[in-house]
C-alpha cells in the first residue's frame, strides 16, 4: 500500500482534531496490534455466541468455523511473538494461576496451535474414511467433521475479559506516565 492509498483515511483522523504520530505518545502505539486484536476478537466471539445452528447445512459450517477462527487467532496474536516493537502479552502476568479464565486461555492456544493454525490431532476434529463395495470397484470417501465447541464460550468469554482487563490497566500505567511527564491528564478516546 502506498502513502496516497492511506491519505483519504488519515484526512479523516486529522479532521476529527487529532495529530498523527506524536512521538511523546510512541510508548502507546506498541499496543495498537493488542488492542485491535482484542476488540475483533470479542467481536468474532460475540457473532458466534448469538448463532443458531443450521446443522446438516455445509454453509453455515463453514461461516461458524470461520468466526471461531478469526477468533482463536486474533485472541491468539496477543500472546505469540509480535513485530518489532510489538507488545506480546505474558500469560503468566495476565491470569491467575489455576483461574478458570486460564484454563480457558490454554484450550483456546490449543485450537490454534492444533485446528486453526496447524493440523494436528484434536478433540474438534473427526476424521473418517468412508468406502463403498461395489460388483466392479470400491468407492473411497475421505468424510471430516468438525465440532465447534460452543459449550465452551461462556470461559473463552472469560480469558478474553482478563485479557482486555490486563491490557486496560497497563495501557492506562503508560498514559498515566506520560501525562505525569506531559503535566496533563489523560484520556483514551475509545469511539
Amino acid at each position: 500500500m502506498h502513502e496516497e492509498d492511506l491519505e483519504p483515511h488519515k484526512a479523516t483522523m486529522k479532521a476529527g482534531g487529532y495529530r498523527l504520530d506524536d512521538t511523546r505518545f510512541a510508548r502507546l502505539k506498541q499496543w495498537h496490534g493488542v488492542l485491535f486484536q482484542l476488540t475483533s476478537a470479542k467481536y468474532y466471539l460475540d457473532q458466534l455466541k448469538g448463532r443458531k445452528p443450521n446443522l446438516g447445512k455445509l454453509e453455515d459450517s463453514y461461516e461458524v468455523m470461520a468466526l471461531l477462527s478469526a477468533f482463536i487467532l486474533q485472541y491468539s496474536k496477543c500472546f505469540t511473538s509480535g513485530g518489532k516493537g510489538q507488545v506480546t502479552l505474558d500469560e503468566h502476568k495476565v491470569f491467575v494461576p489455576g483461574s478458570r479464565a486460564l484454563v480457558a486461555h490454554k484450550r483456546i492456544l490449543a485450537i490454534r496451535h492444533n485446528v486453526v493454525a496447524h493440523n494436528g490431532n484434536s478433540d474438534l476434529v473427526f476424521p473418517d474414511l468412508g468406502v463403498k463395495e461395489q460388483d466392479d470397484r470400491f468407492v473411497v470417501k475421505h468424510f471430516l467433521t468438525f465440532a465447534i465447541p460452543m459449550n465452551e464460550l461462556d470461559a473463552f468469554e472469560e480469558a478474553l475479559a482478563a485479557t482486555l482487563g490486563h491490557s486496560v490497566l497497563a495501557l492506562n500505567k503508560h498514559l498515566d506516565s506520560i501525562g505525569e511527564k506531559l503535566g496533563k491528564i489523560m484520556l483514551l478516546d475509545e469511539a
